[in-house]
């Protein structure tokens, strides 16, 4: 994956690990979870009884699928552009949202795959203009807006209008619907109510992952020296103190993207260093 695709999915670049808190009250050392093969692995996702993990390939290429303990690994997709944003639907289905080019025009379409067979379903045909809120949330207006038109976001939502003009990345809707994580690019962490009130600056951050109590949040803060990732490091955040946890103290891994848990008890993550996906086990 080219380091120009990576700044854009990371988006904000952060430094060293901040104060401790209570949350979590301990975490293990990073272990490999499933090792990459033919690509780099990234964007894990996990089913949502907590069974399966789901992970795309470089530049999002393709599905492959495992059992939470990183066994049985098999690829359900092999489309471009299959793994972005991909999302479960129930605990043994996929929806994706591959796409093609047609006339030098981007051409998405939305697929439904059952992970233990690969099968797949056209849900939508391929659109020129698609909206992923049809797809991943209908809960509200103010989600619905980042995730269709982040380069107008904080023009459109009244409480973003602070920041106008700049894109919002990679919203998280809180596990009770009541607040959404994002950031704002060049700005970094944000959250705020589900009707765009509310707006509160939690420094900076990428890949908001919230944790089921829903008053902390697991992020990312990335380094780079302008052409690779030199420094990662993954935080809980307390959404309340603003105060964060560094979880990956004494590592040499650069997480990017992370997925918690359903239960909270496990949190995944792509390490830039080796394109493997790793496990971290929280308490």
């Amino acid at each position: 994956m080219s380091m120009k695709s990576k700044l854009l999915l990371a988006a904000a670049l952060l430094l060293t690990c901040g104060s401790a808190i209570a949350q979590p009250s301990s975490f293990s050392q990073p272990r490999l979870l499933i090792k990459a093969t033919d690509t780099g692995l990234m964007a894990p996702v996990w089913s949502p009884d907590g069974q399966m993990i789901a992970v795309t390939g470089d530049n999002f290429v393709g599905i492959y699928v495992a059992n939470a303990d990183g066994s049985e690994l098999k690829k359900v997709s092999d489309a471009t552009g299959a793994g972005f944003r991909m999302s479960w639907s129930g605990s043994r289905q996929l929806i994706s949202t591959p796409y093609s080019m047609l006339h030098n025009r981007r051409m998405t379409r939305v697929e439904r795959i059952d992970a233990r067979t690969g099968k797949v379903q056209s849900v939508e045909p391929e659109v020129r203009d698609h909206k992923p809120s049809r797809v991943l949330s209908r809960s509200s207006n103010t989600l619905n807006t980042m995730l269709d038109q982040p380069d107008k976001a904080t023009t459109l939502i009244a409480g973003l209008n602070e920041y106008a003009g700049r894109m919002v990345l990679n919203p998280a809707l809180s596990p009770d619907g009541s607040r959404i994580a994002f950031q704002i690019v060049g700005k970094g962490l944000f959250v705020c109510n589900t009707d765009g009130t509310g707006l509160k600056s939690l420094g900076r951050g990428s890949h908001p992952t919230w944790m089921p109590d829903g008053q902390n949040l697991m992020i990312t803060r990335i380094e780079d020296n302008g052409d690779v990732f030199t420094r990662s490091d993954i935080f809980c955040l307390n959404i309340a103190s603003g105060e964060a946890t560094c979880i990956t103290p004494s590592t040499d891994a650069i997480p990017i993207t992370i997925a918690v848990s359903p239960d909270g008890s496990k949190l995944a993550f792509d390490n830039d260093v080796d394109g493997c996906i790793y496990v971290i086990d929280l308490k």
